[in-house]
């Protein structure tokens, strides 16, 4: 698109106001057209010049949708200067401009102070009478940081939005009033909330009680404010009134706050939980519960029951991993226990989780023991299980098997073992880890070895093998290897000199703004100077067509699992469209078959899709955030990023609501059947296929 600017004005033209749909077949899409135009535009993240020119004409669209649209990049762009273009939109004519201006407002100071966000959003909020537009209102309210002197205006908002003129703001409002009360509380926990709000939330918490199980808009309020209560902490009587909740997630929340009640009162409590009909309910019961140190005799035997005899695996395992600390009494059974479960190990290789836990829990306790274990189980067939195999090691103190292990075939396998061998060898590591990096390509490797490294003061031999290997990496032009580079950089910073400025000059004009910018700090720490970066940059992914659009309202996509069953997602195009279209693609390419889903944290996210099995190994170029008013829910799907703008391809997916995560995180899918098979995933765990379903 050469001429943003002009394009867009005669698409402008061309739109009529309407829904952003697909026309009728045979029809140029002009509305769809227009709107990947501030796409683009946004996807620059301008400063100035035409691209924000487009977003200015767009904010100037008949169409009430392009407006919203053009409102909506602004406020990604997250720049607090452009809070004047922003706030006449506070009161257009349509409410679904009205509810992304209010959303723009907050995330243009999301990074800093919000002060002069709060009087627009407030007046807003006494002026506006649309439900939608109110729960933006409340959500961005509740959302950005304000000086002390601005926290009872905020708190009297919020709790007048959720109330709304008749004592109970509509159900959509609610729910916005009640999330911007949980934002809020967690920025100011530990301070105490305003006076009215604890009240408040008190009595949200028995929001909608007897809603049937499909009305999950009351169960969302109820979960939200529950969320938002306990951050303060709970008395035992609240927890046991809370345990008897329809709602899962409403028992979960008030599971994990049992950890916080006198041993006295946690003990009944715990076993409400443990019994709960709920696996992730369960779950915080053995972590909040059964396995808050130090552990007593009771805890240890009832932890090493629930191994025994739980059926689902992330509460059998969470236990296995408590009895990583020491029983008091006779440790005979414990170890015992945990000896026994090392033999999963010897099982089928993708069912290694068992014992892989057990075994790393038996060196933290037992080290003489698991040795052994750890040297019989250190070539098995699954990587992942030798990576717990590694950390056995280093646990048990085994320096012969984590060099063995440093030499594996697995990046993953490595990293853990070259840490384990620098946490027990200290500066004496050093060699192994310069050995290492020497014919490393692994994002995550290279970064830890850099890590590693670093603090070891003047290296000629780890400065050396630093930049070279950084001339290797870098010669891909990979965005996604950004974590090493900047590392290895900073390495050669520290172990490196004034000697090396011709060969570190050159990156000041890399192709990624982060080295530029490390490079520059290097220099001139070297030389005492002020050295200018001067980044290139890379091409940009190809936004969506309009093609693409219309197909991505329709297909589904079919994740199906080696241990069966699919996870069924749709997307969001309209909310995210350059990452959901980067999804689909490499859904079509077959890029994501084979693959694993490498982290699997139980009641809190899946993540993978990653073609190294790791954090840092992504497909390329990095994606630019597009955070909205898509909220994390359970079920949802989102872009996974180390920082601002860094989507690699990879995807995570919300085992529970992780309400925490909204207006940082991208949401651009969301499950539509098989969470059960989301839930019984285990840690890589293989993706067979992904199939396009239409």
């Amino acid at each position: 698109m050469r001429n943003p600017s002009t394009t867009f004005a005669v698409l402008i033209l061309a739109a009529l106001p309407g829904a952003c749909a697909p026309p009728d077949a045979g029809r140029p899409d002009f509305m769809a057209q227009a709107y990947l135009e501030l796409v683009d535009a946004e996807d620059t993240r301008p400063a100035g010049g035409p691209r924000l020119e487009v977003l200015r004409a767009g904010i100037r669209s008949p169409s009430p949708e392009l407006r919203a649209v053009a409102v909506r990049g602004l406020g990604r762009l997250e720049n607090p200067d452009l809070l004047p273009l922003i706030a006449p939109f506070s009161a257009d004519p349509d409410p679904l401009v009205r509810r992304e201006a209010a959303n723009a407002l907050a995330q243009a100071v999301h990074r800093g102070a919000g002060d002069a966000a709060l009087p627009l959003l407030l007046a807003m909020a006494d002026g506006d009478d649309d439900p939608g537009v109110l729960a933006a209102v409340a959500r961005s309210v509740g959302r950005i940081a304000v000086t002390p002197g601005h926290h009872r205006a905020v708190g009297a908002a919020l709790v007048a939005l959720s109330r709304g003129p008749d004592g109970n703001a509509p159900p959509y409002q609610m729910e916005g009033a009640v999330l911007g009360m949980l934002r809020f509380a967690t920025r100011l926990r530990g301070q105490g909330l305003p006076t009215g709000m604890s009240a408040r939330l008190a009595e949200l918490t028995s929001y909608g009680f007897e809603a049937p199980p499909a009305d999950r808009g009351a169960h969302r309020v109820r979960g939200a404010a529950v969320a938002a209560y306990a951050l303060a902490g709970l008395t035992a009587g609240e927890v046991d009134r809370l345990l008897d909740d329809p709602a899962e997630e409403v028992r979960r929340v008030a599971a994990t706050r049992i950890r916080l009640l006198d041993s006295g009162e946690r003990e009944p409590l715990v076993g409400r939980v443990l019994a709960d009909p709920s696996p992730q309910v369960r779950l915080e019961g053995v972590r909040m519960g059964l396995g808050v140190p130090p552990l007593t005799a009771e805890a240890c035997a009832r932890l090493v029951a629930v191994a025994d005899a739980e059926a689902d695996p992330h509460v059998r395992l969470a236990a296995v991993d408590a009895l990583a600390r020491p029983c008091p009494g006779p440790a005979g059974n414990q170890e015992g226990a945990l000896a026994r479960w090392t033999a999963a190990l010897d099982g089928v290789p993708s069912d290694w989780h068992l014992g892989g836990h057990a075994l790393a829990a038996l060196a933290a306790v037992a080290p003489n023991q698991a040795r052994p274990l750890v040297r019989r189980h250190a070539g098995h067939a699954n990587p992942f299980a030798r990576t717990w195999v590694a950390t056995a090691a280093a646990r048990a103190g085994d320096r012969a098997i984590l060099a063995t292990l440093a030499e594996d075939p697995s990046p993953n396998v490595r990293t853990e073992a070259l840490r384990g061998l620098a946490g027990l060898l200290g500066r004496e590591a050093d060699t192994a880890l310069v050995r290492a990096m020497s014919d490393a390509d692994d994002n995550e490797l290279l970064l830890t070895l850099a890590e590693l490294l670093r603090p070891g003061g003047a290296n000629p031999d780890a400065a050396e093998t630093a930049l070279t290997a950084l001339q290797r990496v870098s010669q891909g032009r990979m965005e996604t290897m950004r974590d090493a580079r900047v590392a290895l950089l900073a390495l050669v910073g520290s172990a490196g000199d004034s000697s090396l400025v011709p060969r570190v000059e050159p990156y000041l004009r890399d192709y990624d703004p982060a080295v530029a910018r490390e490079a520059s700090r290097v220099l001139g720490r070297w030389t005492g100077q002020r050295w200018i970066d001067a980044p290139r940059g890379t091409p940009r992914l190809p936004l969506p067509t309009p093609a693409e659009l219309r197909e991505m309202q329709e297909v589904t996509l079919a994740f199906h699992m080696a241990r069966g069953g699919a996870i069924h997602v749709r997307l969001l195009p309209w909310q995210a469209p350059t990452n959901a279209v980067r999804l689909l693609r490499l859904a079509r390419e077959g890029a994501l078959d084979g693959l694993t889903l490498h982290r699997v944290v139980p009641n809190f996210v899946l993540q993978g899709g990653s073609p190294g099995a790791n954090e840092y190994a992504g497909h390329g170029g990095f994606t630019r955030d597009e955070v909205g008013l898509a909220s994390n829910w359970r079920g949802t799907v989102g872009l996974s990023t180390r920082g601002r703008d860094t989507g690699d391809g990879q995807l995570y997916l919300n085992l529970v609501d992780n309400l925490r995560l909204d207006h940082d995180y991208t949401v651009y899918g969301v499950v539509i059947a098989g969470m059960e098979v989301a839930d019984a995933v285990l840690e890589g765990d293989v993706i067979e296929r992904v199939e396009v379903l239409l």
